[in-house]
């Protein structure tokens, strides 16, 4: 509706708050992944105090992201990519649960960086479906998201091969009270990111998972490829199928379950854990992806 209205200002909801420019998405900010200060300053590429006093300067204008690029503390490219990839990543975690929770509209405020680059609303739609997809399909336990991540004793853990660089640095700043977003700062990463490999760590057996009351569970009989709440192990080279997660449809389909609803429902879970024998660690929905993750665990491997 707001983007329809080409509407300019501040829309909060329960996770975080998206900022518009003419119904065009322009930020978003969540308190689940780290900003672009965040990434900046956690890797030294700006000092602290001196984003802070950028900030108090240049932000109440909506001039910072001008002042990054003409002072060359970033390229116009850097700053680009640095805001896209925060945008994404923030805009996930606020729009991933549509059912709860109160969202308001705070009309023609400006964010403190400045238009950086423009992302259409229904494009930011397909990304979070998408995402969310990504996760169920390598752990359905949406629990571990914002839990305090929690290693399991070093007995227990399973023999096959420990993970990459990347999760094993997780696995080494796991303490039993950081929270994936608590990890994703600390170590300069995107919340997505580091949320995606707590679920690979979950599946590989190496992480105690939670188990807190959840949404009403769905009978395994009614999930399909899920049998008890877990994932078949992909035969290499087979086919995939994309299979729309519950409540919502792939785009441009209208979806039964939906039709009539006043709101967005949630997707319903199971109250219980897969079994991490029912989940491969390395399986993604996407053969792509698959090639493009052994790469990266290729070159970490040579770091």
């Amino acid at each position: 509706m707001l983007a329809a209205r080409r509407a300019t200002g501040a829309l909060h909801g329960p996770l975080g708050v998206l900022h518009l420019v003419d119904g065009q998405v322009a930020a978003a900010e969540s308190s689940r992944a780290p900003g672009l200060a965040d990434l900046l300053t956690g890797c030294g590429r700006i000092a602290p105090e001196a984003w802070a006093e950028l900030l108090h300067r240049h932000g109440p204008q909506g001039r910072l992201a001008q002042v990054l690029v003409e002072r060359q503390l970033l390229t116009r490219g850097e700053l680009e990519l640095g805001h896209l990839g925060t945008l994404f990543d923030a805009a996930y975690f606020v729009l991933a649960d549509p059912a709860g929770g109160t969202w308001r509209f705070e009309s023609d405020a400006r964010h403190w960086l400045g238009t950086v680059a423009l992302v259409d609303p229904a494009r930011l739609g397909r990304e979070v479906e998408r995402r969310r997809r990504l996760l169920d399909g390598i752990w359905p336990w949406p629990q571990l998201d914002t839990a305090p991540v929690r290693p399991v004793e070093h007995s227990r853990r399973p023999s096959h091969r420990p993970p990459g660089r990347r999760r094993r640095e997780l696995l080494d700043h796991a303490d039993g009270r950081r929270t994936p977003a608590d990890l994703a700062r600390l170590l300069g990463r995107s919340g997505f990111g580091v949320t995606a490999d707590v679920r690979r760590l979950a599946a590989a057996g190496l992480l105690d998972a939670p188990r807190h009351a959840a949404p009403t569970a769905v009978p395994p009989a009614t999930a399909p490829g899920r049998p008890g709440g877990g994932l078949h192990r992909r035969v290499p080279g087979a086919t995939l199928r994309s299979t729309p997660a519950p409540g919502f449809s792939a785009p441009g389909t209208p979806d039964p379950a939906a039709a009539g609803a006043a709101a967005p429902t949630a997707p319903t879970r199971s109250d219980r854990p897969p079994t991490t024998a029912a989940a491969h660690p390395l399986t993604v929905p996407d053969p792509d992806i698959a090639l493009l993750t052994r790469v990266r665990d290729l070159l970490e491997a040579r770091l």
